[in-house]
């Protein structure tokens, strides 16, 4: 059905704001009225100004100025009964008038307008009479609803929804605008295509309310921290309810009518993401709510798509400038596994006294709400676009009718949607290991998927290149350590996984194919490779002499017998006996240590490497050295450490969690921390939640002989600190981080640099008043006045101040 249009005609109207500025400022519009048939804001100042110049233009000469006074005094000795004509007045001149189809578009724009109350100062559109009239003037002239502003290509839809998602604060409101916004649509189904002269559709208008919302949460917490206010705590003030019952039914009236009308991948998902707030309400909260209608009705997702994570063009013209841009170096899935993690860190919040009682148990259980709406959206996101569906064939390809009857599949999702982050990957298979070992609709395991997907289907989300080399490694490694023997299970197509994997084009070692064969080597025999095939070329395997020479079998080839050696090591473990065999060149493009050490790798290739080889200690160190070199060229400022943090963190957590024993890597991992340290906070990055404070903590326990570790450790905490306040100090002392220092200043005492950082990191872990420390002063006190006396350029200052606050 379409929109009926208004035949009255009338001059152009007055320029007007673009609609999202005009809601997202929380300014009234130069020219917006505040109702219909008022007067133009503007036009009255221009029709005033006018008047003033009549008034003072005219020279009378000052001869007929006297005579008028006298005339005026004798009429005032008159008789007050004798009729005066009335005084002259200047004429005012007409205002123009708008025409009569822009008027609800006009009407909507004046939301913005204050009115007095008995109480305060309220913008009109904050009220349910605002919208109750904009709908009775839809309704009474359904042809409104089509208007389009020859200046902005705005509609009332258009300014309908950026200004009930940034101004609407009660829910008996938003209840009125949603049936505003219903009016609007019944009058014109097809304004929720409309484009406007930015290539904004109406949707993107609540988008905007939302990215205005951010603004302001941040502008609170950037005020709390500058007061000195503990950000951690709830807050309770801030109710998201009665925004999000406008956006949410909104969302999804626009949707109903036009599925297609925004892609929402890529950065402009990231966007959207990064600006939700907190969702402490039960599960589903309202923002978990309004990411399900995206993905179920708009088409959302975290997979790689045609568009191969570029912006959404209709979204490029939104001005972000006041939202830092995604770094290359994110993604969707990564920021939101970081933001649950968070959420459940502060759900199990150590507080001080009792910690039984109700506010912290109503705080706890408001975080876990979050926690589990944040997953809830992480679910949603990782399902397939509509359209697609996951027939693996034999040549790796996919294929079938578009149907999405296995969405529910987390592991196969997380498999299927590119590059699941490697924590968020791991987390997913761990806690459904049942679900690894499960076939969808098509016949496939996930790790079907993993070893068929090309290096074209599995682009990274948000940046559209092809995933690191080693991430297909990672992969099937995870899937392999879960369900071993699907390495040996084919799927409804009579295929093996190492056949999928040789056949989409996989390398050797970093993609994955040495980890099938080793644990299935028979599945080799049906990829009957040729001579020439790159993985003839790539295969290799430590003789036990240790020479390079090879052994695969070949049919129908060389008579020489060998041995095949098939632990995960390349050496050692099972053997099986061979015919047919032939030497190979061994192909060191995959040697992981070389790969993290070129200057010109990038975070995400250093990262992926790391937890594809995380077993290899040499790998874990140089990889740690290499994030912290990336860091440090990055730039001073947070957000220049962030892009390496943003994944950097939780790998250099993982490495010392892989390798407790290896003080080389416990070294290099803290000085990586340190240098990081400033990213803490920034886009969902915890040094508390990623379990990085606690294994600094670990590293100097398990190290206490090492003078090199512990520097580097003390280092580390006083970063840490640092940034983070009262709550990473008392996230120290509640990992015995005070009783390490200690020991660390007791098994070195004639250490200089270890006496030094440790007094150092006690300064600042102490100069918090709020932090929950432990009573420490009796066992520092020797140690701190022995650093004091011994090394009195470095310590004794230090030492001296936090003597000071622990006594």
């Amino acid at each position: 059905m379409g929109c009926k249009q208004s035949k009255a005609a009338g001059a152009a109207p007055q320029a007007q704001p673009n609609h999202p500025g005009v809601a997202i400022s929380g300014k009234a519009s130069n020219g917006a009225p505040a109702g219909p048939g008022s007067e133009n804001a503007a036009t009255r100042s221009t029709t005033n100004a006018h008047v003033g110049k009549g008034a003072t233009s005219s020279k009378t000469p000052p001869l007929a100025k006297r005579n008028s006074s006298l005339t005026s005094k004798k009429s005032q000795r008159s008789d007050a009964s004798t009729p005066q004509p009335p005084p002259q007045q200047p004429k005012r001149p007409s205002t123009p008038q708008l025409p009569h189809e822009a008027s609800l578009y006009h009407y909507l724009l004046g939301g913005l307008t204050v009115d007095d109350t008995p109480t305060e100062q309220v913008a009109r559109a904050r009220t349910a009479p605002f919208w109750n009239e904009a709908r009775r003037l839809c309704q009474s002239d359904p042809s409104l609803a089509a208007y389009v502003d020859s200046h902005t290509r705005g509609t009332p839809l258009h300014v309908a929804c950026s200004l009930g998602s940034s101004q609407i604060d009660d829910v008996s409101v938003a209840d009125a605008a949603v049936a505003c916004v219903h009016a609007i649509l019944e009058a014109c189904p097809e304004a929720a295509s409309k484009r406007d002269g930015h290539n904004h559709v109406p949707l993107e208008g609540i988008f905007a309310g939302i990215f205005t919302a951010a603004k302001r949460r941040r502008a609170r917490e950037t005020k709390r921290t500058a007061d000195d206010e503990d950000v951690t705590e709830d807050d309770d003030d801030v109710d998201i309810s009665a925004p999000f019952r406008f956006r949410n039914p909104t969302a999804h009236l626009l949707l109903t009518r036009d599925p297609d009308s925004l892609l929402l991948r890529g950065k402009s998902l990231y966007k959207l993401v990064e600006s939700l707030p907190d969702d402490t309400h039960p599960p589903l909260g309202p923002t978990a709510l309004f990411l399900q209608i995206l993905v179920d009705l708009g088409g959302a997702t975290a997979a790689g798509a045609a568009a191969k994570g570029a912006a959404t063009p209709s979204l490029s013209g939104i001005n972000f400038d006041d939202f830092a841009a995604s770094p290359e170096e994110d993604d969707v899935l990564a920021l939101l596994y970081r933001r649950f993690v968070r959420q459940f860190d502060r759900s199990e919040r150590f507080f001080a006294g009792d910690n039984s009682r109700e506010e912290v148990v109503r705080h706890r259980e408001r975080w876990k709400n979050a926690a589990v709406n944040t997953f809830h959206v992480i679910e949603w996101l990782l399902r397939r676009p509509r359209g697609t569906s996951g027939n693996i064939g034999n040549d790796g390809s996919k294929s079938g009718d578009g149907d999405n009857d296995d969405n529910d599949l987390l592991v196969h999702n997380a498999v299927r949607v590119g590059a699941c982050p490697p924590d968020l990957l791991r987390y997913i298979v761990e806690t459904n290991l049942e679900s690894v070992a499960e076939k969808d609709s098509k016949g496939n395991l996930p790790l079907h998927y993993a070893a068929g997907a090309s290096d074209a289907d599995a682009l990274i989300v948000n940046s559209g290149n092809a995933p690191p080399e080693s991430y297909s490694k990672f992969l099937i490694d995870e899937l392999l350590y879960a369900y071993p023997d699907g390495a040996g299970v084919p799927n409804a197509d009579g295929v093996l996984p190492i056949v999928l994997a040789i056949e989409s084009g996989k390398k050797w070692i970093g993609g994955g194919v040495r980890s099938l064969y080793e644990a299935y080597p028979a599945g080799l025999e049906d990829a009957r490779l040729s001579d020439d095939h790159p993985i003839v070329s790539a295969m290799s395997f430590q003789s036990d002499g240790g020479d390079s020479v090879v052994t695969e079998m070949l049919g129908g080839q060389d008579d020489e017998e060998g041995t095949v050696h098939t632990a995960m090591d390349g050496g050692g473990g099972r053997r099986r006996k061979r015919t047919h065999r032939k030497k190979i060149n061994k192909d060191e493009s995959h040697d992981a240590i070389m790969f993290v050490q070129k200057p010109d790798s990038s975070v995400r290739d250093v990262v992926s490497t790391m937890w594809a080889n995380e077993e290899d200690a040499g790998v874990q160190m140089l990889g740690c050295a290499s994030l912290g070199r990336m860091a440090t060229e990055a730039g001073s400022s947070d957000k220049d450490i962030a892009s390496v943090a943003l994944l950097g963190v939780t790998a250099v957590v993982n490495a010392m969690k892989n390798h407790p024993n290896e003080p080389a890597v416990q070294e290099r991992a803290c000085a990586a921390l340190a240098v990081l340290a400033p990213a803490d906070g920034v886009r969902e990055v915890s040094f508390a939640a990623s379990g990085a404070i606690s294994s600094v903590v670990s590293a100097m326990q398990a190290h206490v002989s090492d003078a090199t570790v512990q520097i580097e450790a003390c280092r580390a905490l006083r970063g840490i600190a640092a940034k983070g306040g009262a709550e990473r100090a008392t996230m120290v002392a509640s990992v015995s981080g005070f009783t390490a220092l200690i020991n660390a200043m007791g098994a070195h005492p004639d250490d200089g640099d270890v006496q030094r950082e440790t007094c150092l990191a006690m300064e600042v872990l102490t100069s918090f008043p709020d932090a929950y420390l432990p009573n420490i002063a009796g066992q520092a006190e020797p140690f701190l006045q022995a650093a004091a006396e011994n090394f009195p350029d470095d310590c004794l200052k230090p030492a001296m101040a936090v003597r000071e606050k622990l006594l």
